[in-house]
């Protein structure tokens, strides 16, 4: 056999240094923004570039495969440029978001991302390695617990009576897909039907994400709850950790793993081919074959994956069209405050409330008063009524919109001014006009004391059943509202009908807002609007107050 030229040798070469820092540099390294590339030197022909954004969990095997890419391909008198670049799968999918620098080909963690960017390829991208959701706990309760962890699976973290009392903590779903994907598998346990949406959110009100760019070790120190956290991470991340634990021999725990029996959603990295000219296409074929050969499975295992077919513990399929941009939005929800500024329509309150003892009106005071003590003290809340007297103004402010807990210089607060401001209110025989140019007002009102970072919403409580009005109010009411509503600042309308369905009128108004209008059978059902507030930032059906 004849020795290696000179120039394989120097291909060689280069191919065992760049595999070498991307199997060594790129296992540590948590975030975007660096990339590596064989050299394109020693190649006379035309080069076939190629660019491929991967995410840092995969980044450095793929450095690899392409560093054998394009070596062999140098070889063969051809002249790939494969060039890969680490960076987190959220911050690339705002690139394909924005259209402006898009890569070639896109390794993300999970296929949830290619549909939350709007690039959900034609056919199934094809999986380059895989990385099950598992719970991370400490050693001494792996001890205890794990078994039991083990068993109820992702139904583990729902509120009742057990000990310990989990304390789910997870990646950013904003910024991960381990993160999304974790809260899809959350909502795939709560059900369906009547009362999923109150266990799944119920999950949520106590689960904590991990900082951005922390390793799974930083969430077992310094909270009081330590000893019965639950991570939920891929499990490449246990693996690395426990690893660097092991070889560096530093003052840290392992982290016990526990695999869910009853299914755990996977990252599965898909190979996504943005492209669409055709000789970049045929490198990303080859590109794709090196990708899944036998080297890179080798490279994978040591970067703590595994290979696409493994499927053990039992894959939980929850990634479909649209659940990942819903499930990211109920948790952007959550994380909102309240803003609201109550407006009450006292009309017709005299009017028994079906099912219940004494009026409509009795109902709205109480579902409120009931409602002001079990809302949070960094909510917002305002409130008006209407007067029913002629004039220009046909409603009264009666305390402006502040935190629930503002103090007041008499050493009361925002919430006691609420309940001693809504006795003074009194039902009002018949019809008071004036009831859309009140909301319009309540509207501008809540728009220039806009919360940034919470739900802004005009509340309106009124005895359901159809309304006199004027057509020309309500028309200048549904333009008005419609030209001023922006979907990047947004103030809804939502009207709730005590006793009857709210005026088709004012589901108009109300849907021009992204609002709703809801009917109200029996006070309890906005008691638990107010008990779980949470659920006034994620409902959008007309039922969700059941």
């Amino acid at each position: 056999m004849n020795p290696p030229s000179r120039r394989a040798r120097r291909s060689r070469d280069q191919v065992t240094v760049a595999a070498a820092m991307a199997l060594g540099v790129g296992l540590v390294l948590g975030g975007g923004g660096w990339a590596l590339a064989a050299r394109d030197s020693g190649c006379d022909g035309a080069r076939e570039r190629l660019s491929v954004s991967a995410d840092p969990a995969i980044a450095p095997a793929a450095l690899a495969a392409a560093a054998r890419f394009n070596a062999a391909r140098r070889a063969a008198g051809q002249c790939p440029s494969v060039r890969v670049t680490a960076r987190g799968s959220g911050e690339a999918a705002g690139v394909f978001r924005a259209a402006r620098g898009v890569p070639d080909v896109w390794i993300p963690d999970s296929s949830a991302w290619p549909d939350l960017a709007g690039r959900r390829p034609a056919g199934q991208a094809p999986s380059i390695a895989s990385s099950p959701i598992v719970f991370g706990v400490s050693a001494t309760m792996a001890s205890r617990y794990r078994r039991d962890l083990e068993r109820r699976s992702w139904g583990a973290f729902r509120p009742g009576r057990r000990t310990p009392e989990f304390h789910l903590r997870l990646p950013d779903p904003a910024r991960t897909g381990a993160g999304t994907v974790s809260l899809l598998a959350l909502q795939a346990s709560a059900g369906s039907g009547k009362g999923a949406l109150d266990r799944f959110t119920a999950v949520l009100r106590t689960a904590e994400t991990i900082p951005n760019g922390k390793g799974v070790e930083t969430a077992f120190g310094g909270g009081g709850d330590e000893g019965s956290a639950v991570v939920a991470a891929p499990e490449q991340a246990f693996l690395k950790h426990n690893e660097r634990v092991k070889q560096q021999d530093r003052d840290g725990e392992p982290i016990a793993v526990a695999y869910p029996r009853l299914g755990t959603p996977y990252l599965d990295f898909p190979y996504v081919v943005a492209t669409s000219d055709a000789k970049r296409r045929r490198v990303a074929d080859g590109f794709l074959k090196e990708l899944r050969s036998p080297r890179t499975a080798g490279d994978l295992k040591r970067a703590g994956l595994r290979g696409p077919g493994q499927s053990a513990p039992r894959p939980l399929a929850v990634v479909r069209p649209g659940a990942a941009a819903g499930v990211q939005e109920t948790w952007r929800k959550l994380g909102q405050g309240l803003n609201v500024l109550a407006l009450i329509d006292p009309s017709r309150g005299g009017a028994p409330m079906p099912g219940a003892t004494g009026t409509r009106f009795d109902a709205m005071v109480k579902a409120l008063s009931t409602g002001f003590a079990l809302v949070p003290d960094d909510s917002s809340f305002g409130l008006w009524t209407l007067t029913g007297a002629p004039g220009r103004r046909p409603y009264r402010p009666l305390t402006p919109i502040r935190e629930l807990g503002a103090r007041t210089q008499d050493g009361g607060n925002q919430r006691l001014i609420l309940q001693e401001r809504l006795q003074h209110v009194r039902p009002i025989r018949g019809e008071a006009a004036g009831l859309y140019p009140a909301i319009r007002a309540a509207y501008r009102e809540v728009d220039r004391h806009y919360g940034r970072d919470g739900l802004n919403v005009v509340l309106v409580l009124t005895a359901g059943g159809p309304r006199s009005a004027p057509g020309t109010e309500i028309a200048r009411t549904v333009k008005n509202l419609g030209g001023a509503f922006n979907a990047r600042r947004p103030v809804s309308v939502i009207v709730l009908g005590f006793g009857a369905e709210a005026d088709p009128s004012l589901r108009k108004v109300a849907a021009v807002t992204d609002g709703g209008a809801y009917k109200i059978d029996k006070p309890e059902m906005v008691m638990r609007l107010f008990l779980r507030s949470d659920q006034l930032r994620v409902c959008d059906e007309p039922r969700c107050p059941e």
